[in-house]
């Protein structure tokens, strides 16, 4: 019963939203992921890529801050709605020095990216858009999303 309301109290932070995200990763498209060949579990890949946040003394890596991914949940028309998250299931990364996080034997699906903070989580979004970072995990391959660059995120006094 307590997982079931840990599950209802998960991050439902698309309701509403479009859900519009890197579709240019299978075409390479400018902006969005890409992909490449890597060695991972049988129905697993990875993603990777550098959280950074815009300061008056130009780009610093956001490090040490908890990372998680949340499953795509879709309405009976299969549009997708939601981002559900669990804290105590889901798979996370930590950013390291440089901002790099790196998840590795995810299995293959569609997911959304979450900054996880003490006092909440929060999906992140291509900054200046609504449109929220999604992504498709394919077997035996990585998803990078390249640098995620923002003006602002909900990160501790330490940044501010």
């Amino acid at each position: 019963m307590k997982r079931q309301a840990h599950f209802l109290i998960t991050v439902l932070l698309l309701l509403g939203c479009r859900a519009v995200a890197f579709e240019s990763a299978r075409t390479g498209g400018e902006g969005g992921p890409t992909t490449s060949s890597i060695e991972a579990a049988a129905g697993a890949g990875s993603l990777t890529g550098a959280l950074f946040l815009r300061t008056e003394n130009g780009l610093q890596p956001v490090m040490d801050v908890k990372l998680a991914i949340g499953e795509i949940l879709s309405d009976d028309e299969g549009t997708e709605r939601i981002v559900a998250y669990d804290p105590s299931a889901a798979p996370v990364a930590y950013t390291g020095a440089d901002g790099r996080f790196m998840f590795t034997d995810i299995q293959a699906g569609r997911y959304g990216l979450i900054l996880d903070m003490v006092m909440g989580s929060f999906l992140l979004y291509q900054e200046g858009t609504e449109d929220a970072i999604l992504f498709d995990i394919t077997d035996g391959e990585t998803t990078d999303l390249g640098n995620l660059e923002y003006s602002a995120l909900p990160l501790p006094q330490s940044y501010r």
